[in-house]
């Protein structure tokens, strides 16, 4: 009965940390990463383009 329990925790666990990293929500590890990549592109873009800041 133990064992059953603590497995049922562990999927519970999985489920919710894989959620939480590759979840389709604003706050998911994955999301967060996206937009932090996108922000960078742009940055630098701006940057590069003849009429960025010098």
């Amino acid at each position: 009965m133990k064992q059953l329990i603590v497995l049922i925790a562990m999927l519970i666990l999985g489920i919710h940390l894989f959620s939480m990293i590759a979840g389709g929500d604003e706050k998911s590890v994955s999301s967060t990463l996206q937009r932090v990549w996108i922000r960078e592109a742009e940055m630098r873009r701006m940057e590069d383009s003849p009429e960025g800041p010098a």
